[in-house]
């Protein structure tokens, strides 16, 4: 089995996700599953591009069309752990907001984010199956469906949101304990990665440049376009995962206990995103 340079890459990946794998375990469980606000998404990704990593890696001496339609379906989901978890954490952030402050945003917007986000990563499932069906029938480079398509398009969607969820909390970051804000700076630092990263797939989705393919494309673009954003991102999230300090008992979200309904008696407690079932 000779490997090439997208070969080398998958390695890489292994020897950078695995330890994550591990760190974002004990991360959650430090942070409780029910309130990992986001962690367990990143623990998701690691394993996602785990397997991917395998499933390429093992092409080379079995180029089976089932192993290629693997790879392409986790190379494809993988914009939707990142998404998640920072939908998560963003719920957080809001959630100290809403609780000290007054409501800026409901439990419903982040659903509403969360389901597009959800749709998306189905869509992007089937689209990858198609792409690796459509490579086994033709011979040639995949080339990407109108279900792919689709499917970064919710994504960036569901991006503008997170922008846009990210810059109503800054107005209100006085409400948010010290070591609590570190979450909107690493979100704020996250975001452009995510964005190039999503550049990335549009371009390799609606475009038909060999550059950007997902199988024969040119591996220094997809490494300093995908990989590295994916990997920052990742040491970032788990970084946080470190600085801000367990949630408390007391201070568990609400709304998934319909105590939101009790805000009129006792306003300060008017909702609490972590309930949601974000984390």
């Amino acid at each position: 089995m000779t490997l090439d340079s997208r070969g080398y890459v998958s390695i890489a990946e292994l020897v950078v996700y695995v330890p994550a794998f591990v760190l974002a375990i004990i991360i959650c469980v430090r942070h409780g599953i029910r309130q990992t606000s986001g962690w367990i998404y990143t623990l998701i990704l690691c394993l996602v591009r785990i397997v991917g990593s395998v499933c390429q890696l093992v092409t080379y001496s079995n180029p089976s069309v089932g192993l290629i339609q693997a790879y392409l379906v986790f190379d494809s989901v993988g914009l939707s752990p990142l998404l998640f978890a920072t939908l998560g954490l963003l719920s957080r952030l809001v959630d100290w907001i809403n609780t000290e402050r007054g409501p800026i945003l409901q439990a419903t917007h982040f659903r509403l984010v969360q389901l597009i986000i959800t749709v998306g990563l189905i869509l992007g499932i089937v689209g990858g199956v198609q792409q690796g069906s459509s490579q086994s029938t033709t011979g040639t480079s995949p080339q990407p469906s109108s279900v792919s398509q689709a499917a970064i398009i919710l994504y960036i969607v569901a991006f503008a949101a997170l922008v846009g969820i990210l810059l109503l909390s800054f107005g209100y970051l006085s409400y948010v304990p010290s070591k609590e804000q570190s979450i909107s700076a690493g979100v704020a630092i996250a975001l452009p990665l995510i964005l190039v990263r999503l550049v990335y797939s549009a371009l390799s989705t609606f475009t038909h440049s060999k550059t950007f393919s997902i199988l024969g494309g040119n591996v220094g673009v997809f490494v300093g376009m995908a990989v590295v954003e994916e990997f920052l991102v990742i040491i970032i999230y788990l970084g946080l995962g470190f600085i801000v300090p367990k949630l408390q008992k007391g201070q568990q979200g609400e709304v998934g206990n319909g105590q939101w309904r009790q805000r009129r008696e006792r306003p300060i407690k008017f909702t609490s995103l972590r309930g949601a079932n974000l984390a």
